[in-house]
């Protein structure tokens, strides 16, 4: 299968560049290392078998007197490097297995056996060591400074396959109905794959975990039918604005303190700066601790915690998020497969409104149009929700209409500025032509300070010339010709013809260096500075002595030897397009990740400022520029692919648009939840 093999391919080398940028290693070993990977993914693609190393809990006295000390002691630690690399890519990892279980046509796949799992890796690391020819403790050395590093990156790699996928309308199949044999149970029956939802309903559970989730339908262990009725009634109550009543525990007479109370602020055109949304949690309700109802409410009021503590969703969201935990709730109690199924209507209805409001500014009013429209569809979902999923998917619908409005008005915003990057790749063609055209004319005997002037100042000249005449005009082939001027005038001078020509010449050679610096608004100061290192090369040269003197140190410009961030602007009328490039003698672009394509939003933090969330609209052809818009932002900005690589590397920039909210903020409760 076609899509099987690009995937494959796409995966071993972004796999193999990784390797190389954690610790460079020889291309035989990157080689190694790719096709143990390689052979672990056909492995598990055609069987689902898994490698010895992971067997390594079931290890018997007998087993283990047959293997050396040192290998079960590796077998032992790359269980722990893949268990330890499973954990902590979370939900990415996750996401890749359900659309290889829909690839395979495997519902039984074990998360186990996923074909990029950390479990080839772990054993491609064993063959990059003996390829390496290192020893026992070398190696294990190695395995523990790469599980950091792959824990940190391993996670963009598999959101790159996870968009691959779904590029190819690889859907991600259902996770309740998905299963998986567990190879440390004796019964061989099928059981729920955990997502992070689901794993944290079981943590809450206790010891008892799976086994005391409710089979089908409503709860059942603590509460009878009547009971959870009961229930579902308190909780429509909390869900009206009323004067507050204290409560203690939950009973079918007790009094609720209403909504209004839990989350402060929430009927207010504008909230309170200290009122921060609160989770209704099972202590608040009055359930009992170790119920399984318990779980449930306490999971919920987990996740809508972490939502509520989010950095980057704007007040007025989190107040329409807000609104929707009782209706949240009353659905997850109804529904016995709420927390393994992926699209639910209720989960979906939380994501697409976090969808929805991508780009607003994190001080954002409530006044703002698109927070009106969300916190009324938030309204209508709350009001008239009963039982009825039917309720969610019509606001979903909504929603998605709120989604393509504002992806298409950053389109249009975006068409605007295409002018200005179509003149900020004619500027980058220019400076690659001018620096090559440079670079043409240098020796390795030229003064650093020259070379400094020439790549710094003289190449910007060449640059307004080119962009202004082109290569024809006047300009650029008279300042072009300077640089030859240039450097032959710093030569020793030993015949006497020579030295009057180079004295006939230093008037217009110096007009011309005036013009040109002048041109490029170059300071009085760097002017002089530079007149003056040229004077005392040429009065050298004229002297014939050699060597010139030596330039002051603080005279001496820096020769670019490598491409360097830097900040610009280019405007127009009241167009403003902020560019965050690279320049330098290896400023070419790098092709980006597949996941990194127009449509995508990109969040941005730039010097440590809060950060920006952008709609990527255009992919320059020319230079491979990236042009994002924000209907909300006075500006566009285009960013070189590299820099951005090293941002999504480091964790200053992610792809929001491809984020599940809900699975998001499990993750994080379910991280609390284990460490606490």
């Amino acid at each position: 299968m076609q899509i099987l093999r690009d995937c494959r391919m796409l995966y071993l080398k972004q796999l193999g560049q990784l390797l190389q940028e954690a610790e460079p290693v020889s291309a035989r070993a990157v080689q190694a290392f790719q096709q143990t990977v390689g052979a672990y993914f056909d492995e598990m693609v055609s069987t689902g078998r898994r490698s010895s190393f992971e067997d390594a809990k079931g290890l018997t006295a007998s087993r283990i007197s047959l293997v050396g000390e040192s290998d079960l002691e590796l077998e032992i630690r790359l269980g722990e490097f893949s268990a330890h690399l499973m954990e902590r890519t979370g939900g990415d990892l996750w996401r890749v297995y359900l659309r290889f279980v829909t690839l395979l046509d495997r519902p039984d796949l074990s998360t186990a056996d996923n074909p990029v799992g950390p479990r080839g890796i772990a054993l491609g690391l064993t063959d990059l060591c003996n390829e390496l020819g290192e020893g026992h403790d070398q190696t294990l050395e190695r395995i523990d400074r790469l599980e950091d590093y792959f824990a940190k990156n391993l996670t963009v790699l598999y959101a790159s396959l996870n968009d691959f996928l779904a590029g190819n309308k690889v859907g991600a199949a259902q996770a309740a109905i998905v299963t998986a044999s567990d190879s440390a149970g004796a019964s061989g029956t099928p059981v729920n794959t955990p997502n992070p939802a689901a794993l944290l309903q079981r943590q809450l559970l206790g010891p008892a975990g799976e086994a005391a989730l409710p089979i089908a339908g409503p709860a059942a262990h603590l509460f009878s039918q009547a009971m959870l009725e009961r229930l579902l009634t308190r909780l429509d109550e909390l869900d009206k604005p009323a004067r507050p009543t204290p409560v203690s525990n939950f009973s079918p007479t007790a009094t609720s303190p209403s909504l209004e109370t839990l989350i402060p602020g929430l009927f207010t055109a504008e909230p309170a700066p200290s009122a921060t949304p609160q989770p209704l949690d099972s202590d608040r309700l009055g359930i009992p601790s170790g119920a399984p109802e318990a779980a449930t409410i306490d999971a919920i009021a987990r996740i809508f915690e972490a939502i509520f503590a989010s950095p980057t969703l704007p007040d007025p969201i989190k107040s329409a998020l807000a609104s929707l935990q009782i209706p949240t709730l009353k659905a997850a109690m109804l529904d016995a497969a709420f927390f393994t199924t992926e699209n639910h209507p209720a989960r979906l209805l939380l994501d697409k409104m976090a969808r929805a409001a991508l780009g607003l500014a994190h001080e954002v009013s409530a006044r703002h149009p698109l927070c009106v429209d969300i916190q009324a569809i938030a309204s209508r979902a709350r009001t008239e929700f009963r039982n009825d999923n039917q309720v969610f998917n019509a606001r979903i619908g909504e929603l998605n209409a709120l989604i393509a409005g504002r992806d298409k008005a950053a389109e249009l915003a975006a068409e605007a500025y295409l002018p200005l990057l179509y003149q900020l790749d004619r500027r980058k063609q220019a400076e690659r032509r001018a620096r090559q055209v440079i670079d043409g004319y240098l020796r390795p005997d030229v003064p650093a300070s020259i070379v400094g002037f020439l790549h710094q100042h003289w190449l910007k000249v060449l640059v307004v010339n080119w962009m202004e005449g082109g290569e024809q005009s006047t300009d650029w082939q008279e300042n072009l010709a300077l640089i030859g001027n240039l450097l032959w005038s710093i030569e020793p001078k030993a015949e006497i013809d020579d030295r009057k020509r180079l004295a006939k010449m230093l008037p217009a050679l110096l007009q011309r260096l005036n013009a040109g610096m002048a041109r490029i608004g170059l300071p009085e100061e760097t002017q002089g500075a530079f007149l003056d290192t040229c004077f005392a090369l040429q009065t050298a040269a004229m002297r014939a002595t050699g060597a010139p003197p030596p330039v002051p140190a603080d005279q001496t410009p820096a020769i670019p030897a490598a491409a360097k961030p830097g900040v610009s602007e280019l405007s127009a009328g009241h167009l403003l397009l902020k560019i965050i490039d690279l320049s330098g003698n290896q400023a070419e672009a790098s092709r980006l990740r597949a996941a990194v394509r127009p449509g995508v939003w990109l969040s941005l933090t730039l010097n440590g400022k809060p950060p920006i969330c952008g709609r990527l609209c255009q992919i320059s052809p020319e230079s491979g520029m990236l042009l994002l818009a924000n209907p909300d932002w006075q500006f566009a900005l285009a960013i070189h692919p590299n820099i951005l690589e090293q941002m999504l590397k480091a964790g200053r920039a992610q792809l929001s648009s491809n984020e599940s909210l809900f699975n998001s903020a499990a993750e994080q409760a379910l991280r609390r939840t284990e460490s606490a």
